[in-house]
């Protein structure tokens, strides 16, 4: 990974770190997204859910679907 070091004027310049952030060239063709470390604390609680419902979809068997009455069923 390529790191690149932001002089305290670029920072400023940046703002919102806080919130994710898009670069794009001068013709707007974009090149990339950054999430700043902040913003991604308050992503994560919904990746560790996520993760956990990718997990119990894991475990779950194939649907099953039942057309009729409970009496059926007997």
């Amino acid at each position: 990974m390529t790191t690149i070091c932001l002089s305290e004027e670029m920072i400023a310049l940046l703002g919102n770190l806080d919130k994710p952030l898009e670069f794009c060239d001068e013709s707007g063709c974009l090149l990339g997204s950054f999430i700043p470390e902040e913003a991604a604390q308050e992503l994560e609680p919904i990746s560790v859910l996520e993760s956990k419902l990718q997990i119990v979809e894991e475990h779950l068997g194939p649907e099953m679907c039942i057309f009729g009455f409970e009496t059926d069923l007997e």
